[in-house]
């Protein structure tokens, strides 16, 4: 199901332009992971702590903590209750009069996190070291190949709270010479896709976010996203062909 539906031509998405937004079951598909957190909070109740892995070539940790208790905290807003329209409407002001949005692809888990200080109980990152990092937030720093053939057993153990999955497409690209190549094989992919598969009864929610940009295009991040939906027997490419065309960014 659409809950923002794509134009008939994608836009770039960078920090803070959101193209559409997908669910199926417990499953988000996205192109800018800002949408991550309203997503996590449409399916999780963020009084409960939740176990946390986080996927993706960035840290994604940066916060906005004066923002939030001005325009959430002290106004009473609760941001599970907003429509992902409300969400996207949310702004940060400046001195001057402008604002921008308040959620941006890089600082939606820490903002959740001071609105909600129980939502994360223990977190696991899998990241290129990219961004911002805030040590006393990071349980546990994996690579690929613990994440890789560790990430169903983690889940499958630790049982005791829900789990939330964050899964960044770019985490399978970096830069070499300039341009953004896929250094994560198709057989890796589909070997994370198939572990998660195997445990998704005991995910609360997982998000998946495209990153275009990030990645070198659609073209590529559409590739990686074929195979996830493949094993998952997702609908998700199907449904977006019906909606609309993109071109290589």
């Amino acid at each position: 199901m659409w809950i923002k539906e794509p134009e008939a031509q994608l836009k770039e998405s960078l920090h803070d332009h959101v193209n559409f937004l997908y669910k199926e079951n417990n499953i988000f598909i996205m192109d800018n992971h800002l949408a991550a957190g309203w997503s996590w909070l449409n399916i999780v109740n963020p009084e409960n702590s939740h176990y946390f892995i986080h996927i993706d070539k960035h840290f994604d940790l940066l916060d906005f903590p004066t923002t939030i208790k001005k325009e959430i905290l002290d106004k009473g807003i609760n941001i599970k209750d907003l429509t992902f329209q409300e969400y996207l409407d949310l702004k940060q002001h400046g001195n001057n009069g402008d604002s921008w949005p308040m959620f941006r692809w890089d600082n939606y888990i820490l903002n959740l996190k001071l609105a909600y200080p129980n939502l994360y109980k223990e977190t696991y990152f899998a990241t290129f070291q990219d961004g911002n990092k805030v040590d006393d937030f990071i349980d546990n720093e994996v690579e690929f190949l613990e994440l890789i053939t560790e990430i169903d057993y983690w889940i499958k153990n630790k049982n005791d709270s829900g789990w939330i999955v964050n899964l960044d497409i770019d985490y399978f690209f970096n830069h070499i010479n300039d341009k953004r190549v896929q250094i994560l094989t198709d057989e890796v992919v589909r070997q994370l896709a198939t572990n998660i598969k195997k445990v998704l009864n005991k995910i609360e929610v997982l998000t998946i976010c495209l990153s275009p940009e990030c990645c070198g295009g659609w073209d590529k991040s559409m590739h990686i996203m074929s195979i996830i939906s493949e094993v998952l027997n997702l609908k998700f490419i199907e449904e977006l062909n019906k909606k609309t065309t993109y071109n290589n960014v």
